[in-house]
């Protein structure tokens, strides 16, 4: 079916955190929200049909995991990423978040460190400091508008000891960057050789823009290297349906697949929604369309916001997305960072981002932008920036 991205949905008075809770979560009620990780696009229509047809059986009992939940992810991971799993690899999970907390527990002890790269997804550093273990910091090289891996750095981090874990973002929240095949296989390598499990957030993997591919981490290298990657999926971002709360992970080690479904009992947190399940197979099987509609409407969007930031707000600078909707603009050259960049753009222009520093001080001079939304909004979200840039800036 052919879908409508330009078409404007009233989501207030939903219980929708990115409406309802703008105020709570960003500090302005009467803010645009443009800032977490949800659109404001309609979900695939066989999505919403699988809801619908299990919401209309009047029983809402305990569900479990059928088989239909291994068989679609490995078929859609398959054909859209060229990695072929077996099966037995996947765990059903609530949600990627959990799964931080569930293997940061099942293979560190307090006072161990981890390794993140920041600026990078704030709850990979929220899990790490609620579990007490020590965040080592990789931070990302911004160089010319670019960011990369400091493999000497990550060298010695892995090194040390202490080091048990690695949680990457793989394409990376907030930058953007669409990780090569050199990349992942140069960390997952410095991390096998040192003992230091990966943990590989994909899920905005099918979020790939302008042409670039995503590489599956856990496909490269050989058998130590693979067994030690630990690997996460769900349809939420790309087909909208976060609430649903339904992943998949992807462990080939059977070890730390037994640890990681150890401390899941462990924790209580093996319940599933009730349609979780159905979505997610609706989605990964029948869902390709939305998918090839989608990604050049973003791109368009992405196109829109490049022009406009040129044209009209050449001191916010885009820093080029290889994959995602989420925007990191880099805003060095107006000279404010922190809580007074924060406050600018959220309370004098009215628009809820998410602020840089939330992703590690490294994004200080930075905001991140959702552009997961009509054209018509993202130019309303601009527009309200300008004026008030306009007044301070030119």
């Amino acid at each position: 079916m052919v879908y409508d991205f330009d078409e404007i949905i009233d989501r207030r008075n939903t219980a929708s955190s990115k409406w309802d809770n703008v105020g709570a979560r960003v500090g302005n009620p009467d803010a645009l929200p443009m800032w977490v990780a949800d659109t404001d696009f309609r979900c695939p229509q066989p999505v919403v049909d699988a809801v619908i047809k299990r919401a209309e059986h009047p029983i809402y009992g305990y569900p479990f995991v059928t088989d239909d939940f291994k068989t679609a992810t490995v078929n859609w991971v398959e054909k859209r990423h060229g990695w072929k799993m077996d099966p037995e690899w996947l765990v059903f999970a609530t949600g990627i978040v959990p799964v931080f907390n569930t293997m940061i527990q099942a293979l560190s002890q307090e006072g161990d460190r981890i390794i993140i790269s920041r600026p990078v997804y704030h709850p990979f550093g929220f899990a790490i400091d609620d579990n007490h273990r020590e965040i080592s910091d990789n931070s990302l090289v911004y160089e010319n508008g670019r960011y990369t891996i400091d493999f000497d750095d990550l060298q010695r981090r892995a090194e040390d000891p202490r080091a048990k874990l690695m949680i990457i973002s793989n394409p990376h929240n907030p930058v953007g960057r669409a990780w090569t095949e050199e990349e992942l296989t140069r960390m997952s390598k410095i991390c096998a050789d040192n003992g230091v499990v990966v943990i590989c957030d994909e899920i905005h993997s099918d979020l790939m823009l302008y042409g670039h591919k995503h590489i599956p981490m856990g496909m490269l290298g050989d058998e130590k290297m693979r067994n030690n990657i630990i690997t996460c999926y769900a349809p939420s971002k790309i087909f909208n349906c976060a609430g649903l709360r339904g992943s998949a992970v992807v462990v080939p080690n059977p070890e730390l697949r037994k640890l990681l479904n150890q401390r899941f009992k462990m924790n209580r947190s093996i319940q599933q929604n009730i349609f979780a399940v159905s979505a997610l197979v609706a989605a990964y099987t029948q869902c390709e369309d939305y998918v090839d509609q989608l990604l050049p409407y973003l791109e368009k969007n992405v196109d829109f916001l490049r022009t406009y930031l040129k044209e009209k707000m050449p001191k916010i600078k885009l820093v080029e997305p290889e994959a995602t909707y989420l925007m990191w603009l880099d805003c060095t050259e107006l000279g404010i960072s922190g809580d007074e960049l924060a406050n600018f753009i959220i309370q004098d222009c009215k628009v809820a981002v998410s602020r840089g520093d939330g992703f590690g001080q490294e994004g200080k001079n930075f905001i991140r932008l959702n552009i997961g939304c009509p054209t018509a909004v993202l130019k309303q979200g601009l527009d309200q920036i300008y004026q008030q840039y306009q007044k301070r800036f030119s």
